[in-house]
């Protein structure tokens, strides 16, 4: 294993990157590694070097070596993976999409899939290697784009089962968990990253599940099957009751903080303003309501321990009617503000955050 520590920093559409950053790092791009003092940027080149410069006796190198059979292929696929990209980007943030342009990404899902199938094991070579890790974040973000642009379902359809397999693969390792985001999570911080994706209209029942719509984040919710519009397979799926413990854990271990944060949603817009439009770094929060937030997230933090079914979140509230509804009016527009922005992985698992948002 490899000794690292985690330095987190926003993307430019999110907010201002510190200043103790950028002198390290002028460009701003992301992301980036130093190892004993020497700073490097672009995701390929970091995992090239960290293959070759953390070498122990029981290590298996990442990248084939130039000598091996498997280095063309290993080529060839990191090309393909540029034209899905390609064919993806067509797809979702080009206006006017005809069905040459569906057909195409469709084509370069099948080419990929094909691919899948020429080793014996799920991965793209015959062990897990930079190849699919560079695969891997753009095809899950493909997964909840253009389901939700596009209505095209790529998990849980048997047309891609070396990709579902694939992924499947994945979710066996926890350190992919770790980094696993959900679909809601990526279609919100998709366009502030490459524009704005255009809908065909065989996508919106599927859009409006993934945002929530149609009673979807309403308790009580349905278990998760794997036949869902966003697949949960039983490797993943660690139970309502856990689920339910994560959320709860997660608000309590930084309850202050969140409540603050969520007191934007009735405070004031910050005067320099992001790409990102759930993105509002420099917001003034509403801190006269801030006992009565934290009433309400801690019956919340309840509800996820003991059930919801007997909770009333204003009976705490003064009992002038004036007030009750003045602060009803502000904690439902604060409360809706915290809901938008979990993120996933950032703040918690998809199972937990499903949860928290219902």
């Amino acid at each position: 294993r490899i000794p690292y520590v985690i330095e987190k920093i926003n993307m430019r559409s999110y907010g201002d990157k510190p200043s103790s950053y950028l002198r390290l790092v002028p460009n701003g791009l992301l992301p980036a590694i130093s190892i004993d003092g020497n700073f490097q940027t672009e995701s390929l080149d970091i995992m090239l070097n960290l293959d070759r410069t953390f070498q122990g006796s029981n290590h298996i190198s990442m990248w084939p070596d130039s000598s091996s059979p498997e280095s063309s292929r290993a080529l060839s696929l990191m090309r393909l993976e540029r034209d899905l990209f390609s064919r993806w980007c067509n797809l979702v943030f080009r206006p006017n999409v005809g069905s040459s342009t569906i057909n195409r990404f469709i084509e370069g899902l099948d080419i990929v899939n094909k691919e899948l199938k020429v080793t014996n094991s799920p991965w793209f070579l015959n062990d897990l290697s930079i190849v699919d890790l560079t695969y891997l974040s753009h095809i899950e973000r493909m997964c909840a784009s253009v389901l939700f642009w596009s209505g095209i379902k790529i998990r849980g359809n048997n047309r891609w089962d070396a990709i579902n397999k694939w992924f499947d693969a994945f979710e066996l390792r926890p350190s992919y968990l770790a980094t696993k985001s959900d679909y809601y999570t990526h279609v919100m911080d998709i366009p502030p990253q490459y524009g704005p994706g255009y809908s065909l209209p065989q996508s919106q029942p599927f859009a409006r599940v993934i945002l929530g719509e149609d009673n979807n984040w309403k308790l009580p919710l349905k278990p998760f099957s794997e036949d869902d519009i966003e697949p949960v397979s039983r490797a993943i799926d660690p139970g309502d009751e856990a689920a339910r413990h994560e959320a709860a854990f997660k608000v309590i271990s930084n309850h202050e903080a969140i409540t603050k944060f969520s007191l934007r949603g009735a405070g004031e817009p910050g005067k320099k303003q992001f790409q990102a439009p759930l993105a509002d770094p420099y917001a003034t929060p509403n801190l006269n309501y801030l006992s009565d937030m934290d009433i309400l997230l801690r019956q919340a933090v309840y509800g996820l321990i003991n059930g919801y079914e007997n909770i009333n979140p204003f009976n705490e509230i003064s009992n002038d009617v004036d007030t009750i509804n003045k602060t009803k009016k502000a904690l439902l527009v604060s409360i809706e503000y915290l809901r938008d922005r979990i993120g996933v992985p950032r703040d918690m698992s998809y199972p937990a955050a499903r949860q928290l948002r219902a």
